[in-house]
């Protein structure tokens, strides 16, 4: 059995290109990341370009969508 990616969030408006990249993105951003600093894996986005660590507190300025380490 596949793994189906989500399109949620945009249903069937917009056409496929669109929808494929916005599928993308989320699926990047969303995706489990360990903190560089500690390597527990609760590091995430805290908002636009911020990331930081819930159990260190270690926080990080990257891009809007993923970390540039």
């Amino acid at each position: 059995m596949a793994k189906k990616k989500s399109l949620k969030g945009l249903g069937a408006r917009y056409g496929v290109k669109p929808r494929k990249q916005y599928t993308k993105i989320q699926l990047q951003m969303k995706s489990k990341r360990s903190c560089p600093d500690c390597g527990s894996k609760k590091f995430g986005r805290e908002s636009v370009g911020i990331w930081a660590c819930k159990k260190c507190g270690f926080k990080i300025a990257g891009t809007a969508y993923d970390i540039k380490l």
